[in-house]
């Protein structure tokens, strides 16, 4: 594997929610790396064996994906398995996704992929992994953790060439990561302008960094046949998951809060004008 020092020559916060291109950086990666800020590995980028992502592949052909349609643009899918937080409101209670029970198989395929990503993610950044799990297991309720590894939510999705960001919403302090597989279409590179670099992201590529600190975009996705896409493949644990009850407990809660909110409907009170549930 090389190893890159980086040099940070700007600061991009300017560049935030704006389109990659071609022009903010200078160096493609295509082989495995690893790289460097001030002596602190803060990435990974690792080509993996295609043969182990034949059960994954179909498994991110075969899930009924939820599809979004922007003007001028490809359309995006995504299907989530895993654990969600409170939204209050919306689903105000813990639960795992519609996709963890309705595609059962594909749920599993997905999480027992795991395997293989911890596997790298222990070999080259052993500490960082270390701490990510401990956070997991101590932050989390285990009744939310399908497999004890530093993720209880996996997200793929389908030709989305997202803007310039940094991640938020998962565990403080750990570390991101995207898989691609990719077909028939050119583009989608990761651009981390700040150090004037991109990575490939070919079909099989993985990435794991620092994407809570690090701007990062992806380059617009051209197909060259109908038949394309390119999926990144995201697991993650959101950083509200720690408020969950356990699960018998979090179903009472919700029943309690049905209650107070008929009851207050009734009453003729807004509870949006109350002070929200703390914990």
């Amino acid at each position: 594997m090389k190893t890159v020092n980086l040099t940070k020559y700007n600061d991009s916060k300017q560049l935030l929610k704006s389109t990659p291109v071609a022009e903010h950086y200078d160096t493609l990666i295509t082989d495995d790396t690893k790289f460097y800020l001030d002596g602190v590995c803060i990435g990974i980028y690792v080509n993996i064996d295609k043969q182990l992502l034949k059960g994954i592949r179909k498994a991110v052909n075969t899930t009924k994906y939820v599809e979004t349609y922007r003007t001028n643009a490809i359309p995006t899918k995504s299907s989530v398995f895993g654990a969600l937080p409170r939204v209050a409101l919306r689903n105000d209670f813990c639960r795992f996704s519609n996709k963890t029970i309705e595609e059962k198989p594909i749920m599993k395929t997905m999480f027992a992929f795991q395997d293989v990503i911890c596997d790298i993610y222990k070999k080259h950044l052993p500490e960082i992994y270390d701490n990510d799990l401990a956070a997991v297991r101590q932050l989390v309720n285990d009744d939310y953790r399908l497999t004890d590894t530093p993720y209880t939510t996996v997200n793929i999705n389908v030709n989305h060439a997202i803007k310039y960001h940094r991640d938020s919403g998962n565990i403080k302090g750990s570390y991101s990561n995207v898989l691609i597989l990719k077909k028939n279409c050119k583009g989608g590179e990761l651009v981390l302008p700040e150090y004037r670099i991109a990575l490939e992201q070919l079909d099989g590529a993985l990435c794991i960094f620092r994407g809570q600190e690090e701007i990062h975009g992806v380059m617009p996705i051209t197909p060259y046949t109908d038949d394309f896409y390119r999926a990144s493949i995201v697991y993650y644990t959101m950083a509200q998951l720690k408020h969950c009850y356990p699960y018998k407990e979090e179903v009472t809660r919700l029943n309690t809060m049905k209650r107070k909110r008929a009851v207050n409907r009734a009453k003729g009170i807004n509870p949006k004008n109350k002070t929200n549930e703390t914990h």
